[in-house]
């Protein structure tokens, strides 16, 4: 693992802000997040970008604009996930149009914050039982990103692409 400038452990970059934002860009024509520290740098970038309050409020408009023939995404960490949840399912899942949604895995390092511990242990294991197909960004980088987007797309359903505390330049 490489250390950020406090000396606290990361997991290691994949790639830069934005040359993430721009293949999200490429794959994507509508934006929506909640602010995160993971993806700080990738929300300014992004051309088309929709504010929301909240995670769920995000979702509803990205389903809007699904109907409307985008192809939508959503940026957020994974305690949004669980508010979220309901019009994930009740939109996306219900009326099978596709989104990719990005997840920030806080709560995986034992440095960070305390009320993001649970949900750093328990995403992984929430989106594996909802079936839900996931990109460990880490893993696949930009390549993974855009299966991903294709994907979800082509098949109309929702795709997770998951980032760690450190894949991005924070």
């Amino acid at each position: 693992m490489r250390l950020d400038e406090k000396g606290r452990a990361l997991f290691p970059q994949v790639e830069d802000s934005e040359h993430f934002t721009a293949c999200l860009e490429r794959q994507c024509d509508w934006f929506s997040a909640i602010p995160d520290s993971v993806i700080r740098k990738v929300i300014p970038c992004l051309k088309k970008y929709h504010f929301a309050a909240r995670e769920n409020h995000a979702v509803a408009q990205a389903f809007g604009a699904s109907m409307a023939g985008a192809k939508p995404c959503v940026l957020m960490q994974n305690s949004g996930l669980g508010l979220s949840l309901d019009a994930l399912l009740g939109l996306f899942g219900l009326y099978q149009r596709g989104l990719l949604l990005v997840v920030s895995n806080r709560g995986e390092l034992p440095w960070e914050e305390v009320q993001h511990q649970d949900w750093g242990k328990l995403t992984l294991p929430i989106l594996q039982g909802l079936g839900w197909t996931i990109v460990d960004y880490q893993e696949e980088g930009l390549q993974g990103l855009e299966r991903a987007a294709k994907l979800a797309f082509s098949e109309q359903k929702i795709v997770v692409v998951m980032l760690h505390r450190g894949n991005l330049d924070e």
